[in-house]
């Protein structure tokens, strides 16, 4: 019984899969994997045979007014259609929606090629994608909520609401339980090789009708083995609505022959036997939309290969195209050529990138033969990727661990991906704002014409070209696009490194930079209009998210904003962090704008703000906001005095250096900070912050020598309270004049004297504060200070600081007479072409 009943249930599967290609009704019916190359090949001939009078197809259908542009000639897969979001207020950024790819090896790429080609009407039919995108929404709201995950603020967007969305994904095919099913009964590693085995590898047959049957079998068991309430928890009956009605609206269409029916071959089982539903239940599924508008942009290798996961399509999808291209051309053997291709283009790879792993020949021609032999071992026409894999694991990889990567098959599976970028026709709707960053990009040196990823070293001070690359690089990464990453290059807000002349970057374009472009598109047709929307926004935003107070966020997005070149669109911003610093009732805060305020006013000339009034004038409102907060040091709470005498210690830095007035500069008053600290010597401190009070007044001849001592040195000596105690007036000393220690002799003194009583267990007891007090010396301050030290007690080491501050006049004029003779040589010899700058 059970036998007769699987063998009756076999047939039933078998006379679904030879109903799709019969031609019911008038429909042809053809399950598709979006980027199978055999599918779309199947397709091909398939469509050639039947000569329908109209196609239905599985796209959002708001992109039918992009269909013109698909046919033209310019185009250079992979391209996708990018569907962008409107703001639900005016002041929100327009946010990417998802994406719709096309590589060489879509099916519905290659039916709309011959949509053009016979005269077949296209209807799209799958739900417009503002749609998709809001029940996308929802399903995520959902999900969180039903994960108890704590609610981000209003203020905050959701992550998972404003990434980019993939409209190819077949999670529901690749990722069931059938699927799994299938993948142990095969015994193989995953769903592609799974649909590997079963279907790509009948990519070279004739017999369309015998693969969709099987195709369609496949995707009806997938659907059968997936719970009901999990296809109606998204959209999918939904959007299967769209789909029938858009049948119904081909069936009217005038003329003879078929209609074909192209979808994904999850949805084509109820394409063919629709269900029985509730009108009112489909309708609450088909929720409110979101206004969109969509464009063509260039896409990659490999973001066909990574968005969303491998249930966005194929994997390696340079293979998949090689592959194709072999089976077109008519070869006998198209998986073996293909594999061979791959072998070759490795080598040639690797003899570029790596040369010390390039394979010898006999090891080459061992992989393709091994794939050949996996192949027939396990029943294929040919090798495919797994094979491809396998055999290069066997034959290429020698003496190395497959668990810990290895660099040969990492460069193999970049060949199988591909590292291509597509190109859209000039004039096919791309925002200007795309089309002027790619100008600036190609007329600063940058290559954008492949997704590879580059390095580029820029001299900002010495050569105004690289400049301006900076700039732009830095302003792309205030658009959000993620085009460029510094590796290295000055800090001016942490004021790290300011006196670096390089700056390293690696950049790269790809589909998020070319969609978020299309998203800021509606702020301006220029890179400068877009990112004056986006600083606009941002200043806006400090208010809406309670930080109108905030003089730091503030201050850190005008570092951000003249590194990007906009100085000169700064004056909101200089006008709302002058009354931010000026209220700001923290003392160690004020400290650290005004250090980063110092640091702006040093690197004017190289942030844009030369002969610019605001930044020095917001230096004066912090150096008096910070004079008017010392007070604070009496009230400190015990754990912000750290913080507090740390801030004392940037301040006087600073007071000392802008006493002394620069070019375009206004000097800072040094007596306001020493009558604040004067009010100071006999308060009420902690230890730390009296050994720092006492430092600054020993500086202002306020405190004397022997003072300082007693001040610092006391609490040392006497024992004043646990060890850690007894060194704060030290540390608080060192934080802010480190110098002392090593210029004032009765200090220094006082302190070896100190030191010289103690027994062994008191020095051990206070080593480590002791130690950790000294970290606040520098290098080369710390050979001074051993020096002087070496020299009191007669010492003949030499511990003089080993480096001179800086080459004599002698010294350089001598490198420079070298450095000529060195150029003579190298023209002598033929190779002065080395010594030119190359262009980036």
């Amino acid at each position: 019984m059970e036998a007769a009943a699987a063998a009756a249930e076999r047939q039933d599967f078998l006379a679904y899969g030879q109903r799709l290609t019969s031609g019911e009704g008038g429909f042809f019916f053809f399950p598709i994997r979006h980027h199978s190359p055999a599918c779309a090949l199947h397709l091909a001939r398939a469509l050639a045979e039947i000569r329908p009078r109209a196609i239905v197809l599985e796209m959002p259908a708001d992109f039918a007014p992009l269909l013109p542009l698909l046919s033209h000639p310019d185009i250079r897969l992979p391209i996708a259609i990018v569907s962008v979001a409107d703001g639900e207020k005016t002041s929100d950024e327009r946010l990417p929606v998802g994406y719709w790819p096309f590589s060489a090896t879509s099916p519905e790429w290659a039916a709309l090629r011959l949509a053009g080609e016979f005269g077949s009407a296209v209807i799209l039919a799958d739900r417009e994608s503002g749609a998709r995108l809001a029940a996308a929404r929802e399903e995520k709201k959902g999900e969180s909520g039903e994960d108890g995950e704590d609610e981000p603020r209003q203020d905050e967007p959701r992550e998972d609401e404003t990434g980019p969305a993939l409209f190819t994904d077949e999670g529901q095919l690749a990722y069931s339980h059938y699927a799994d099913g299938l993948v142990k009964r095969l015994g193989v590693r995953d769903f592609n090789e799974a649909w590997d085995r079963l279907f790509e590898s009948r990519a070279a047959e004739k017999d369309w009708r015998g693969f969709f049957r099987d195709v369609g079998i496949h995707c009806a068991l997938s659907r059968l083995a997936t719970p009901a309430e999990e296809i109606a928890a998204d959209d999918t009956l939904a959007r299967e609505a769209c789909m029938r009605a858009a049948m119904a609206k081909a069936t009217a269409l005038p003329g003879e022959g078929p209609i074909a029916v192209i979808t994904g071959g999850f949805h084509t089982p109820v394409m063919i036997d629709p269900p029985s539903e509730r009108p009112e239940q489909t309708k609450a599924q088909a929720g409110p939309g979101i206004q969109t508008k969509s464009y063509l942009i260039r896409y990659s290798h490999d973001h066909l290969d990574r968005i969303n996961g491998y249930g966005a399509g194929m994997p390696s999808p340079r293979w998949y195209e090689r592959l194709q291209q072999r089976i077109a051309e008519g070869h006998d053997d198209p998986f073996t050529e293909a594999a061979t291709d791959v072998v070759l283009d490795l080598t040639q790879r690797l003899r570029r990138d790596r040369p010390n792993f390039t394979p010898p020949l006999p090891s080459l021609a061992a992989t393709v033969g091994q794939a050949q032999a996996l192949a027939d071992l396990r029943g294929l026409q040919g090798p495919g990727r797994a094979e491809i894999l396998d055999a290069a694991r066997s034959c290429l990889m020698k003496g190395e661990d497959p668990r810990s990567g290895s660099p040969l098959m990492e460069a193999l599976l970049a060949e199988l991906t591909g590292e291509g970028i597509g190109e859209v026709p000039r004039g096919a709707g791309a925002p200007p704002l795309v089309e002027a960053v790619r100008r600036r990009a190609r007329a600063l040196g940058f290559r954008i014409e492949d997704g590879t990823e580059r390095n580029r070293l820029l001299d900002i001070h010495r050569k105004p070209r690289h400049l301006a690359a900076s700039r732009f690089l830095h302003v792309m990464t205030l658009l959000g696009t993620g085009f460029g990453r510094c590796l290295r290059g000055p800090d001016w807000a942490g004021g790290i490194a300011t006196d670096v002349l390089f700056e390293e970057w690696t950049y790269r374009w790809s589909p998020a930079v070319e969609s978020r472009l299309v998203a800021l598109s509606i702020d301006g047709d220029t890179v400068e209009r877009a990112a004056d929307a986006i600083l606009a926004r941002r200043v806006q935003a400090l208010g809406e998210e309670g930080q109108a107070k905030n003089a730091h966020a503030a201050i850190r997005l005008l570092m951000i904003a003249a590194q990007a070149g906009l100085a000169r669109s700064c004056g909101a911003l200089i006008a709302a962090i002058g009354p931010a610093v000026a209220t700001d009732p923290d003392f160690g805060r004020v400290a650290v704008c005004l250090s980063m305020l110092d640091n702006l006013q040093r690197g004017r000339k190289a942030l844009g703000f030369a002969g610019i009034p605001g930044p020095d004038e917001l230096r004066l409102i912090a150096y008096r906001r910070a004079i008017d907060l010392l007070p604070d040091l009496e009230t400190a709470k015990d754990e912000d005095v750290p913080r507090y005498v740390d801030a004392l210690a940037t301040l006087n830095e600073i007071a000392e250096v802008g006493a002394q007035a620069g070019e375009g500069e206004q000097p800072l008053d040094l007596d306001l900070l020493d009558e604040g600290v004067a009010a100071l010597i006999d308060a009420d401190l902690a230890p730390r912050a009296a050994g720092a009070v006492a430092a600054i007044g020993h500086m202002s001849g306020r405190v004397s020598a022997e003072a300082l001592a007693t001040r610092v040195i006391g609490p040392l000596q006497f024992s004043v309270g646990a060890p850690p105690a007894r060194v704060e007036a030290l540390a608080g000393l060192l934080a802010v004049q480190p110098a002392l220690l090593k210029r004032t002799p009765a200090l220094l003194e006082r302190l070896d004297l100190v030191l010289a009583g103690f027994d062994e267990a008191d020095f051990i007891e206070v080593l480590p504060s002791l130690r950790l007090a000294f970290t606040a010396l520098a290098p080369d301050e710390t050979d001074a200070l051993a020096a002087v030290i070496a020299q009191a007690k007669g010492s003949d080491l030499d511990l003089a600081p080993r480096f001179s501050g800086g080459l004599t006049e002698a010294e350089m004029l001598a490198n420079a007479r070298l450095n000529a003779s060195f150029a003579e040589l190298m023209q002598a010899d033929g190779l002065g072409s080395w010594l030119e700058e190359q262009a980036p």
